[in-house]
């Protein structure tokens, strides 16, 4: 057994021991809670109700101000960084040395498109106050532009720390996205340590103990942990890319049968898997609970009759295919020409040429100097024999389909 299927578990434990069982709604407002600078949080009842007294005025008169522009930059945060930025700007200048107007400017910074900046300024948080960064979109944030300045190493540590909390996160695409990106961090570490643990070979030394190696697994196995933790879980936009990723991860691992099972079962069963799940969900309105078993047993008819399940398949197979267009605009890869791979991975049930060409590019690039190129190449091989991913269809011309509108995040 390897580090990566131990690993999560343990993780995903914690939240229910550090919170004592809170309800999702009681999370989600412990996770805003969270994120209140201690010097803007009331500490009685009676404060919360009436504000500072007349001698915490006294004491720090320009607070209020203060914190009321950290809230506000808190709120614009997601629609109008550059507000959020010159709120936190404010505020610094109004009550300097506290570590809350630097988050929040990394955080802005992060959303505007310069990681650099954000790493400099939560280091700025940080050195004031470690504990400034802990809660989990402040963490999430950091994590990310961590990743996104090279330091992979201490991005997915923080990663680590923040997968246990994830369900402080107000949705499921939310969840979902930290799964994705801590699982592409570290399948991205596993490749960097099996190609300096092959380089170390071709020069002729031996591997200490084999201990890049067996890091490259163990990294490559948490990968998989987190993307079947993804999968699990309530579907989301980014269902399908979570499906792509855990087929690329495992193909990877060695694992080519599950892998294509992966893919084969999201095309022929994820959706009457899905129904079944809502149709015995007992929290289910009666109304939801008949309109999935309605839809289950639709779903039975269909697979009764052959016409109909082939249609379902190809309708799930044109799914897949879509999500590789989608793929162009997600920023959860730590590697830019996985994209390719993942294309590939996508189309290989619906156009065969289509992911041949893929993976031709995918190696052609970067990917073919890369530790994944054999497994690149076998899977480009049994394409051009006709026998890859389960024997792929004969390209066939795509329906007609409206783009779906893309946000930030990548998600549909």
């Amino acid at each position: 057994m390897h580090l990566g299927s131990l690993l999560l578990p343990a993780l995903l434990a914690l939240p229910l021991a550090a919170h004592g069982g809170q309800s999702s709604g009681d999370l989600v407002a412990a996770a805003a809670a969270a994120g209140r600078p201690p010097e803007c949080s009331a500490r009685t009842s009676r404060a919360i109700a009436r504000g500072p007294t007349v001698w915490e005025r006294a004491r720090a008169p320009d607070l209020p101000r203060y914190c009321d522009l950290l809230a506000r930059g808190q709120a614009q945060l997601g629609g109008n960084p550059e507000a959020a930025r010159e709120s936190a700007r404010l505020a610094d200048q109004i009550l300097p040395g506290h570590a809350a107007p630097q988050v929040l400017l990394a955080r802005a910074a992060l959303a505007l498109g310069s990681p650099g900046d954000a790493a400099r300024a939560f280091d700025r948080a940080r050195h004031i106050d470690p504990r400034s960064v802990e809660d989990p979109p402040t963490l999430h944030d950091l994590a990310r532009s961590l990743a996104r300045t090279g330091k992979r190493d201490e991005a997915l540590a923080m990663y680590r720390a923040l997968v246990p909390r994830i369900d402080l996160l107000g949705t499921a695409d939310q969840r979902a996205l930290v799964l994705l990106e801590a699982a592409h961090l570290s399948m991205a570490t596993a490749g960097a340590a099996a190609g300096a643990a092959a380089a170390t070979t071709a020069a002729g030394a031996k591997p200490q103990g084999g201990a890049r190696g067996e890091g490259a697994r163990a990294d490559l196995d948490e990968a998989i942990a987190y993307l079947r933790e993804a999968r699990q879980r309530s579907q989301s936009q980014l269902a399908r890319d979570v499906t792509l990723s855990l087929a690329l991860a495992l193909d990877r691992a060695g694992d080519r049968a599950q892998a294509d099972a992966a893919l084969e079962g999201e095309v022929a069963g994820a959706a009457p898997e899905a129904t079944r799940a809502r149709a015995a969900d007992p929290h289910a309105g009666a109304a939801a609970r008949a309109r999935a078993a309605g839809q289950q047993a639709g779903s039975a008819a269909r697979a009764a009759d052959p016409h109909a399940g082939a249609a379902a398949r190809e309708h799930a197979a044109d799914d897949l295919a879509s999500a590789a267009a989608r793929l162009r605009s997600v920023d959860y890869l730590a590697v830019p020409e996985d994209r390719l791979a993942l294309e590939a991975l996508a189309l290989e049930r619906t156009s065969a040429a289509a992911a041949i060409a893929r993976w031709e590019a995918y190696l052609s690039g970067a990917g073919g100097e890369g530790p994944w190129a054999a497994a690149a190449r076998a899977r480009l091989e049994a394409l051009r024999k006709g026998a890859g991913g389960g024997g792929p269809r004969p390209a066939r011309a795509p329906r007609e389909r409206v783009a779906a509108p893309t946000r930030p995040g990548g998600a549909p």
